[in-house]
């Protein structure tokens, strides 16, 4: 892994608490309201089960997944940090394996950060302009730590064709978490090829399994 990625997974541990999450409303809220309510919704359920997970973190690997997957777009994620040409080589099956691997690599990693939350206060900044006519936007979030400098967070999201808003990268500081990754994945490839690749990330995830 990367200088650059390992900086942001720091980061991130102090960030992640505004991670795009879902919240059981029967009209879609828009991006920046997505932030606000599940941000405290997801907050409130850490804390509520803070002892239980100490004791058992592979709870909060289930929390994760269970509450950030399905609006994370992770096809489009992997097709851009594997890099056209890769994608447009890969088989199915190896497109299929990236997909599930790179997925785990990220919820793991945000659930290993949120063990690091000790109460920073998120603000959501607003959007500039109409986001239902843009249909792409960054949702925009200030990290304040106590004694530290001000965390800038990004959320890029695009609007899919059921109206959902779904998160397709995360930038902390301006640098791009898929971009750092698709620098770091890049220079795996061309060393040895996109199956090793594949096959680390999916080591990674048994031993991180157990």
């Amino acid at each position: 892994m990367s200088a650059v990625v390992r900086i942001a997974t720091s980061v991130l541990a102090l960030a992640l608490v505004a991670a795009i999450l879902t919240s059981p409303v029967l009209a879609q809220p828009g991006p920046r309201e997505l932030v606000e309510q599940t941000t405290e919704r997801m907050l409130s359920r850490l804390e509520a089960q803070r002892k239980e997970l100490e004791a058992e973190p592979k709870r909060l690997f289930g929390m994760v997944n269970d509450i950030v997957l399905p609006h994370f777009d992770f096809v489009r994620m992997s097709r851009w940090v594997l890099g056209r040409r890769h994608w447009v080589d890969a088989s199915d099956e190896q497109k299929r394996r990236f997909v599930l691997a790179f997925r785990d690599l990220l919820v793991r990693t945000y659930a290993t950060a949120l063990f690091e939350y000790t109460g920073q206060k998120v603000n959501v900044l607003p959007l500039r302009g109409d986001p239902a006519a843009q249909g792409d936007v960054r949702v925009q979030t200030e990290v304040q730590q106590s004694g530290g400098p001000t965390i800038a967070i990004n959320y890029s999201m695009y609007q899919d064709k059921q109206g959902e808003w779904k998160v397709y990268d995360v930038s902390v500081e301006g640098v791009s978490l898929l971009s750092s990754y698709r620098s770091s994945f890049a220079s795996e490839i061309r060393r040895s090829g996109l199956d090793a690749l594949i096959e680390q990330l999916e080591q990674r995830a048994r031993e991180r399994n157990g």
